[in-house]
């Protein structure tokens, strides 16, 4: 039989070429196969390269020297073997290498891979990442390298100067913001950081639309309360206009009861004084005491409503304004409103305590005491906002009754 040597050139050229495509296949398995991190298939890989590759140079050394002395002694004496035995060694070599090709590519399909990972996170929206303590980067997506050219200028190189560059702030990149999260790992005893970057533009309009929602809430519920103060004011500057009306009446009817009555009639005339003297002292107070009073008589009416007896201590202290005056019934009646509802109390002591520095009005009650710490919340938070314009000081006090002191500085 013909022995290799003695082909034609164009037979030994095939054979050449089929040797040097079996090497580049398994090349390309052992490669994918070390990619998939099977490195008992990468090592069998080697069987066909190796065999492929040493026969190819068997091949070469025939065509440069043919079986002469020049030619290595196993190229020559592979090359007398009858042709037939290299087609037998190459028709095995062959569904060997494919066997293996068919196995990497089907693996690589059906099973998860280093790469069929990056391929996922590659096609997810958001950005990941992933390096060590040192700042060696380990893995990011391409959603990530995105960002981080946006955000640095450059390619994401050092994990930990990422995270500092976009660290507590939200970054617009191409029209969307974007919210960094970090996270350390343990993985295989190695500690690892973590950063995943998420779209939140949705969220984050949505946030901005309600903190604007909330300060107009805001402004709206502070017009409110100064609206609802002015209607107080109203109603008392009408309470003082009436009695100027009553003022001006009265003073009028004297008048005419003066004119009236005859020079001689002494009697009549020192009765008509004495009303003079009286209706002047009275009706000068009217005109400061009408709004106290009315406010007094709210007062009252709110507790009987709530079935609570109210007790004055002392009488209103002179030294208040008008001002610390209205404010002082706004806090009388959030306390009752608050002893009734909160603590079930059934009797209220109003006291005065009169200082050279402060005058402290006392709101106690015989109801429960609160649990825990006393908190100003609803209309107790408003009453302190008042108070503080006025450089007034809203408190409590929890001890064998609950009670609630409003003080006043003197020289406010």
């Amino acid at each position: 039989m013909t022995p290799l040597f003695e082909l034609s050139e164009l037979a030994r050229s095939l054979f050449s070429l089929w040797a040097l495509l079996l090497s580049v296949i398994g090349i390309f398995i052992g490669v994918l196969a070390a990619a998939q991190k099977q490195y008992r298939c990468a090592a069998l890989a080697l069987l066909p390269f190796g065999c492929s590759y040493f026969a190819g140079q068997v091949l070469f050394d025939l065509h440069l020297f043919g079986v002469g002395k020049e030619a290595v002694a196993v190229s020559r004496a592979l090359g007398v073997l009858p042709w037939i035995v290299w087609l037998a060694f190459f028709g095995a070599l062959t569904p060997a290498a494919l066997f293996l090709l068919v196995y990497v590519i089907r693996y690589e399909k059906r099973s998860i891979t280093p790469t069929a990972v990056k391929h996922c996170l590659d096609q997810i929206p958001c950005g990941v990442c992933c390096w060590r303590d040192n700042g060696r980067l380990l893995f990011s997506n391409n959603c990530m390298n995105r960002l981080c050219a946006a955000v640095t200028g450059g390619p994401p190189l050092n994990g930990n100067h990422f995270r500092d560059a976009v660290k507590g702030g939200i970054p617009e990149v191409d029209g969307k913001r974007w919210r960094f999260i970090c996270r350390d790992l343990d993985f295989n005893g190695d500690r690892l950081h973590e950063m995943i970057a998420s779209d939140i533009t949705a969220e984050y309009a949505r946030t901005q639309a309600l903190e604007k929602d909330k300060a107009e809430l805001s402004r709206l519920n502070r017009e409110l309360r100064e609206y609802a103060l002015g209607i107080d004011e109203t109603v008392r500057r009408k309470e003082i206009l009436q009695a100027k009306v009553n003022i001006h009446d009265e003073m009028n009817r004297l008048m005419l009861s003066t004119m009236a009555a005859e020079s001689g009639d002494t009697a009549a005339l020192d009765q008509i004084f004495s009303l003079w003297e009286r209706n002047a002292l009275l009706l000068c107070m009217e005109a400061d005491e009408v709004a106290d009073t009315k406010a007094t008589f709210r007062i009252e009416k709110l507790a009987a409503a709530l079935k609570i007896r109210l007790i004055w201590q002392d009488a209103l202290p002179t030294a208040l304004t008008e001002k610390q005056r209205n404010l002082f019934y706004s806090a009388a009646q959030e306390a009752i409103a608050n002893a009734a509802k909160h603590a079930g109390a059934k009797t209220i002591e109003i006291s005065f305590e009169e200082t050279a520095a402060s005058v402290c009005c006392v709101f106690r009650n015989d109801g429960r005491l609160p649990d825990g710490e006393v908190r100003f919340a609803g209309g107790l938070a408003n009453l302190s906002r008042l108070a503080e314009k006025q450089n007034a000081r809203l408190s409590v006090q929890c001890g064998k009754t609950f009670a609630l002191f409003l003080i006043f500085p003197r020289d406010s």
